[in-house]
């Protein structure tokens, strides 16, 4: 009698740990849905906004690094839009820093393209020159277009 316990015992554990539980069949039920999207291409779009997305947060963060520099140092700072190059030039002190324009993005002024180097300059009060430039790309944001975004980025950077 014994032994017939201990058998039964021992082939509930052995069936116990051969099913799958609820967890591990969500996440391949997850996987096999992320896989289907990327293998019929319906990604692309979502995958290009966050990428623009990350380029727009890293520009703000740029921006705030060259002003908070600015400010700190008591020296000016520059930043330069550079459209040959498709790329900003951040200057502070010695360092220089260069951050691409994704794919997609291009430079504006507000007579139209942008041919020519545009600068702004943060002065040790925290305050900069007056420049209008607007960074257009393909992908929306929160309802907005990039362009939208970076317009009111730079406004709430220069306000503060």
């Amino acid at each position: 009698m014994g032994f017939r316990l201990h058998s039964l015992r021992t082939s509930r554990r052995a069936a116990a740990r051969a099913a799958f539980t609820l967890l591990e069949l969500l996440v391949v039920m997850a996987l096999l849905g992320i896989a289907t999207l990327l293998a019929t291409g319906g990604a692309e779009p979502i995958l290009r906004a966050a990428r623009e997305r990350g380029w727009i947060d890293r520009l703000q963060a740029e921006l705030i690094r060259t002003r908070s520099y600015a400010r700190a140092s008591g020296a000016v700072a520059i930043v330069s839009f550079v459209p040959e190059q498709e790329a900003i030039r951040f200057v502070t002190g010695p360092r220089t820093r260069l951050l691409a324009l994704p794919d997609g993005f291009r430079f504006e002024t507000a007579t139209g393209a942008g041919e020519q180097v545009q600068t702004m300059v943060f002065f040790p009060d925290g305050t900069a020159s007056d420049l209008e430039l607007i960074v257009t790309g393909s992908a929306v944001f929160d309802g907005k277009a990039p362009e939208q975004n970076a317009r009111a980025m730079l406004a709430t950077l220069i306000r503060s």
